[in-house]
Order: C-alpha cells, then structure tokens, then sequence
C-alpha cells in the first residue's frame, strides 16, 4: 500500500514534462500494468525513461502500479467525497440516515453519480490514506481498508476470509421496506469497529420488517467495487433502504454482521473494460483512466447462501456461510444453539446431576427440571406444559416406590448452610393446574417452586417433608420443623423463610426480581 507516498510524491515526479513524441494518449487495452505499457511504447518513439524524466526503474515501476490502482478507476471516496462518509454510512449514521437536510438533499450527490457515472465506471475497493497508520498499528493489516471490509487476509483479526459482503437494513426513508429475512442475533465482538463494544450479544425474537442483501466473489475479481456499491450506496439512494441492526453494521464483511435467515444477492460485471495514460501536453505529468460498460443484476434466481456455496464450492466458504444465514424459521434453533455454546442457556437438564451423591449406584437418577445462575435452565415457556413435566417426573416413583420422587433445591450460594441442599418429599398428589398462585383446589406446580410459595395444597407434614439430605429423606428422619409461606402475591419462591427448626430469611427462590 503507497496510497499516502502516491498522493505526495507523483506531482513532483511528473513535473518534467515528457519528451513531445509521448503521448498524448497511450491505450493500454484490457490491461493496467507496467507489462501493458512497455509493450505499446515498444512499437512508438516514446520510451519509459522520457515518459517519466528523472525517474529510475524501481520509481517508473512504483508509478505505473499507482497510476493503475489508484488512478485509473473511480476510487470509491470520490463518489461521498470523505472517508468518514463512508464510514459512518457503511455503520448505519451518517447525514442520510439523521436526516440533515432531507432525503432528497442527502442523496443528491449519489444520485448525480447513478445518473452519471454507475454504468460507466470501474469502481475500486474503498481504502482511505487516513487508515494506513492506524490499521497497521492495530493489527488491521498494512492497508487503507475500512474495517468493514478489510480484505486482508494477511490482516492479524477484522479480516474478510470469506470474500462476501452483506447489507441489512431496517427502515426505508420512501416506500415501505420489503421485509425478506428474519434477524437472529448478533455477536457484538464481531464488529467493535462500528459498534464500539468490546463484547457481548444480542438475541432477537421480535419480528421487526428488515431488509438484507449482499454478494459474494472469487479472487481477482476487479468488479468487487462496483458490486458494493450496487449493494449499498444504490440501495439506499434508489430505494430508501437505511438503518442498522442495533449493535451491527449497516453493511460489512458477513463475518462481521448479524446472523440472519437469508439475503437477496447481486452481482455486477463489465465488458468492453480499456485504460488509457494520457499526457498533458503543457506540463507533461501523466494521468491514467478507463472506458467501461457495467451491467448490474440479482444472482440468477440463487439467494446469497446459494451463490456463495456455487461461487465457492469445495471451500470451506461453501459451509462456513450457514453460521451466517442460517435458513428460513431456524433462528430459535440456532440462537439456541448458540447460547448453548456460549454457556449461556440450557435447553435440555444436563448430565451433571444425573448422579449425585452416587445416585446411580443407588438404582436412582436425577434430572434437572430448572435453574438460575450456573445452574440456569428455563422451564417451558408454556406454563401448562412446565408444570405437566415436573408433575411427571415426580410421580414417577410411584408405581415402583409407593411416592413421589424427591425433588432438591440446590443452592451453592445460599448464606444458610442446610438450604444449600433442600430435600422435598411430597406426601400427597397434586391438585388440578391451574396457571398462578396456589388456590384451594388447584396449584401451578413449578410456580410454587419458583415464586408462589403457598400454604393451600402445600402443608408442611402434611402434603410434604424437607429434609437436608437425600439420606434423611430416604430415612425419613430429622425433618424441617418450621414451614413458612406467602400470604400475598409477592414473588417469595420455596422454601420462603422455612428452616429445620426456626425461621431463616433471604435464602428462597425468585426467578422474577
């Protein structure tokens, strides 16, 4: 990367004027390179040497790659004018989206390009002088990339490794937003560059309207450029399309943006593409330009999940894309999943507690029905189905032992050392369900436990034991004495104040404060 010494040093280098049977217009063909040159100037009066008067072959060399990159095609700066623009565009803000001097006024300078230039133009891949220093400082690479889309493979972290953009929109600032895909999640270390956060996720189950679309390209690809624009800038000016996914980039590298079910794909190709050098004939300093007709289109029917397992078959792009868009009503599998793995929610009792204290030397085996904190597992979310679970499991003993199953309450950081290991033993059945507090003929069973706990249906030596063993419970000895109960609606869970032989506070359940 020389975008900075380009920018610095090729007015002074192309000061001299070139020798007069230079120029004024060298075509290069479908190529830009110094190869490309040296073969025109070979059948011309034109040497590379009085093309560029006082420079060596390394400085020629060095120019001519500059003139090609940085030169020749649209830089994609040029088409907002700043880096920070761009920046705060690609992030969701910017003066479009807060709406400045309104739409119309915002887009204008976007819409002169479309009108004027899109189809024309061979667009390079943003990189800004300002980002040099600090990409390479901080392990973006040595690049002017924007972090969004960093295609540095060399970069130590923000790399885009699997070549394909995505931008997802929530709003539209003219016709209704067309709602294509559901959002699912984001992992917010994926993208601190724009959200500033150093971690952390997002989960959602809302189904707010959101609009994705991308693109995805093989190595070499010099239309890459022109595909991002298509896929943001002209979404947005065209179509109204504005608005992040909160905590994510409006548009960046798909490793770097939310988990969604799909995306619309685009592409963008050229024909006919020519670079010229042309010669001023008054100072001689040489510039560089192209000539160009782009077509842009959707994916031929593919989404992008399937354009990039067709562009990048045999790959492990091919399969890595489904951690990405992870298919039409999969997002409660996969926000599962994901938190499962991340250690965050529990969706089936771990095997963990199958054999306490030797349980299943015992002939007897536990399962965890819920919890909070390093125990965290959530009942049903349909309060009818949690309590048939737990009603189930407890009176599964009692075809083969005569009562119900035991149930422990275990609490490592309770302040009371018997009610770190609570033992219930229900003695009679349950009454009928009936969703909330506990009535005179019905009970919510997992309620109870959780927040409700009540003396109807529930009268310690009467419909139940607590014990602070499994042992004193299978002996029936040293029973809790003192019971303790809600007389209100407050989310007091078991055991309330109860105790082995006084009243002790602040050790019951609450899964709702």
């Amino acid at each position: 990367m020389k975008l900075s010494t380009f920018a610095l040093i090729l007015p002074y280098l192309l000061a001299t004027p070139a020798a007069a049977q230079c120029g004024p217009v060298i075509d290069l063909g479908g190529t830009c390179d110094l190869a490309a040159l040296e073969g025109k100037l070979s059948t011309s009066t034109c040497t590379l040497e009085e093309l560029f008067p006082g420079q060596d072959a390394a400085s020629i060399a060095s120019t001519v790659a500059e003139l090609c990159e940085y030169d020749a095609p649209v830089q994609f700066v040029e088409i907002q004018g700043t880096y920070q623009r761009d920046h705060n565009f690609m992030d969701g803000g910017g003066a479009v989206a807060d709406g400045e001097y309104g739409f119309e006024m915002d887009t204008a300078r976007l819409k002169r390009f479309i009108d004027n230039s899109m189809d024309d133009s061979l667009i390079s891949w943003p990189e800004y002088e300002q980002k040099e220093d600090y990409n390479s400082a901080n392990g973006y690479g040595d690049n002017g990339y924007m972090t969004n889309f960093n295609i540095d493979r060399d970069a130590e972290k923000g790399s885009c490794q699997m070549n394909t953009v995505m931008c997802c929109f929530i709003d539209s600032a003219k016709d209704a937003l067309v709602d294509n895909t559901d959002v699912c999640r984001h992992d917010l270390s994926s993208s601190p560059q724009s959200n500033h956060v150093n971690s952390g996720w997002s989960v959602f189950t809302d189904d707010d309207p959101a609009h994705c679309v991308g693109f995805t390209w093989e190595d070499g690809d010099i239309y890459k450029g022109n595909t991002l624009f298509y896929t943001s800038l002209f979404q947005t000016a065209v179509n109204g399309y504005m608005g992040n996914v909160p905590g994510a980039p409006m548009c960046a590298c798909v490793e770097q943006m939310p988990v969604v079910t799909k995306a619309d794909c685009v592409t963008s190709t050229g024909t006919g593409l020519e670079y010229t050098f042309s010669v001023d004939k008054d100072t001689g300093d040489v510039s560089a330009s192209h000539s160009v007709a782009i077509t842009y289109g959707d994916c031929g029917g593919n989404d992008l999940k399937a354009q990039v397992k067709a562009v990048h078959a045999d790959t492990a792009i091919a399969t890595d894309i489904d951690e990405y868009l992870v298919g039409a009503n999969n997002c409660d599998d996969t926000n599962a999943e994901y938190l499962n793995s991340e250690q965050l929610l529990v969706t089936s009792a771990s095997n963990r507690f199958t054999n306490i204290d030797g349980a299943v030397e015992q002939g007897m085996t536990w399962k965890q029905v819920f919890g909070e904190g390093i125990f965290f597992l959530p009942p049903h979310l349909d309060s009818a189905e949690a309590d048939e679970e737990m009603r189930t499991l407890m009176e599964a003993c009692i075809p083969t032992l005569g009562r119900h199953c035991l149930l422990l309450r275990k609490c490592p950081s309770c302040s009371s050392e018997p009610h770190r290991n609570i033992v219930y033993q229900r003695l009679t059945a349950f009454p009928a369900y009936q969703e909330g507090i506990s009535t005179a003929t019905t009970i919510d069973v997992p309620e109870l436990f959780m927040n409700k706990w009540r003396e109807p249906n529930n009268v310690m030596h009467v419909d139940y034991e607590l014990y602070t063993s499994v042992s004193d419970a299978l002996s029936k000895t040293n029973e809790w004495q003192k019971a303790d109960y809600n007389t209100n609606s407050n989310n007091y869970g078991f055991p309330r104040n109860s105790g082995p032989t006084s009243h002790i506070g602040n050790n019951w359940n609450s899964y709702k404060w």
